[in-house]
């Protein structure tokens, strides 16, 4: 007996390359004019389909829109993952190629990121997974300031501890990562909040035809969290 796969009907073939076309159109109606001009009816025309023909994939436009932000998720966190794989390389080092990455895909993909962290048209609260795969990114950026020399494993959170440090080891626990100690889990948001700050800023053309090199700025928001901690405990 083998193990290998059952192959596809040519019926499951079919749906799988429609799906697979149904994503890349939106995307690009995305791309080009922002995720508020995505609608089902819109996606119909481009691909010359029936609008019921597409509920047959997505049972509305809130549900087309929860599955392109997980996959612009997964695309940003590949990149990231990609730029700090192989290598002998410093941790320091690989955090900076993490956010250079984080920024590069921004900057690529001006309207995919406005999507993910902007308002996002037609989706209440709840639609989206509290978790994304963009945690799977914070994890790795916690486990690089870990590797750092002065970053000390933390004691695990315990209930009712509502100091900073406690809120900072809960924190570090939904990452997934209970052992981190506050400065480190300190650090790693600072990271993350100057960054996507920054880049954001980046992307409203605040910096434009100014003399401020923004990735030097980023490096440099980067070294002054990663002296926390180094530093002494406040």
């Amino acid at each position: 007996m083998t193990n290998e796969p059952p192959t596809m009907s040519r019926r499951e073939r079919l749906r799988a390359q429609t799906f697979q076309e149904i994503e890349d159109e939106s995307f690009a109606i995305i791309d080009e004019e922002g995720v508020h001009a995505l609608s089902i009816a819109a996606l119909a025309r481009s691909m010359a389909m029936s609008a019921p023909a597409v509920y047959r994939y997505f049972p509305s436009r809130e549900a087309l829109v929860a599955h392109l932000v997980t996959r612009a998720y997964e695309q940003l966190v590949t990149a990231m993952n990609q730029a700090v794989e192989g290598g002998r390389r410093t941790p320091r080092t690989r955090v900076r190629l993490l956010v250079a990455a984080y920024r590069d895909w921004a900057l690529q993909n001006r309207r995919r990121y406005g999507m993910l962290f902007g308002q996002q048209a037609g989706l209440g609260s709840g639609d989206v997974s509290a978790r994304t795969p963009l945690d799977q990114a914070m994890a790795q950026l916690v486990d690089l300031l870990t590797a750092l020399p002065g970053a000390t494993p933390g004691a695990t959170a315990t209930s009712g501890d509502r100091t900073l440090d406690g809120q900072l080891k809960v924190w570090a626990r939904t990452q997934q990562r209970p052992g981190t100690s506050p400065r480190t889990a300190r650090a790693a948001i600072v990271i993350w909040t100057r960054m996507h700050g920054i880049v954001s800023l980046e992307l409203t053309g605040i910096f434009d035809n100014q003399s401020i090199e923004v990735q030097r700025l980023i490096d440099l928001e980067i070294d002054n969290a990663v002296q926390l901690l180094a530093s002494a405990d406040s």
